[in-house]
């Protein structure tokens, strides 16, 4: 099967988000989060909705999948021919259990598509009692792209949000990249606006050992802006650390090496008060968020201080406001919500 990358671009001044499609590559070159078109069927056959929300922030640090938001019960598909590799439903030792109920489907090219937080109640309650996946479901058999092997649920760490199925997909060498182009393609029905951009959008600090799509942009950004990295290949080493460290000190900024949010909006160019994602979500920040939380405050949904930072207040009042106006429970903030809100 033919992989098409999609490398992003820098964001400077202006965080234009653009997207540039290479000639074929081969799987072990990926980068983690680089965003991919791979052929699939898309994972959930009913209604549904989406934006994209890798590199978002989580409690447990930035997001590596992107959550299909459908009624719980609604099917979950194999999105290719292969076989189930693993399915975890008791928290095996070698499993976050935060990532329960999850199947693992193994590709017949060697790629893999991670299904997690299918349901686990009994019809019409949220007992943790039920069995959400199909009876014929276990480790060695083999499916069909299409066929029908799981339902929507909100299992794991997903009990207090709405039912979602959290997707990802995985290179054969392990990498995990970011499948938002891919299940666009495959029709999806997005809301969102278009891929995040990993540096100024991304959730992760960046620090020497790591590699990412979101280092391969920081790279760039340093090279645009008269810094040597010694090559823009992904990979956060030695040379790449050198030019942070010579970018934070000629900026006034603590000399640690780390590009978290001061150095990242320092990077682009931009205040803090400008860095717009967006769509907004838990992470967020800027002058959009501040507008969000006068908004709620303004329709008695309390989103705390209006100090433009998308914390666990703001996401309670954005939860309680979709709620109220009939919007899907996500705590994402889109198109749909900003419009509710008066925002756009």
């Amino acid at each position: 099967m033919t992989i098409r990358r999609f490398a992003p671009i820098a964001v400077l001044a202006t965080l234009a988000l653009a997207m540039s499609v290479l000639v074929a590559t081969p799987a072990s070159a990926l980068d983690v989060g680089e965003d991919v078109d791979y052929e699939l069927v898309f994972p959930v056959d009913g209604d549904h909705h989406f934006s994209d929300s890798f590199w978002a922030g989580r409690s447990h640090g930035f997001h590596t999948g992107q959550d299909i938001m459908a009624d719980k019960m609604t099917p979950v598909v194999a999105v290719a021919d292969g076989y189930i590799r693993l399915v975890n439903w008791t928290s095996q030792p070698h499993m976050n259990p935060s990532r329960c109920c999850t199947l693992v489907v193994r590709h017949d090219d060697g790629w893999e598509s991670w299904y997690i937080h299918l349901d686990n109640d009994t019809t019409g309650t949220d007992d943790g009692k039920g069995w959400g996946i199909k009876q014929f479901v276990r480790p060695g058999v083999r499916v069909s792209a299409g066929q029908h092997i799981a339902w929507v649920g909100d299992s794991g760490n997903a009990e207090n949000t709405a039912p979602h199925v959290h997707f990802e997909l995985h290179a054969p060498d392990g990498t995990v990249v970011n499948p938002y182009s891919s299940l666009v393609a495959a029709g999806g029905n997005d809301v969102g606006s278009g891929p995040r951009d990993p540096l100024v959008g991304g959730a992760r600090a960046l620090r020497t050992g790591l590699h990412g799509a979101d280092v391969r942009v920081l790279q760039t950004t340093l090279v645009d802006l008269g810094y040597s990295v010694g090559g823009v290949d992904g990979h956060f080493g030695s040379r790449t650390d050198a030019a942070v460290r010579s970018f934070q000190a000629a900026n006034g900024m603590v000399v640690d090496g780390i590009v978290g949010r001061v150095t990242k909006t320092a990077l682009a160019g931009l205040s803090r008060d400008d860095t717009d994602t967006e769509v907004l979500s838990l992470g967020s920040r800027g002058s959009d968020v501040k507008e969000l939380q006068d908004r709620l405050n303004e329709g008695g949904f309390d989103a705390g201080t209006s100090d433009g930072v998308f914390g666990p207040i703001t996401l309670r009042a954005v939860l309680s406001f979709q709620q109220h106006q009939k919007l899907w429970v996500d705590g994402l903030v889109g198109p749909r919500t900003k419009a509710s809100l008066g925002m756009m």
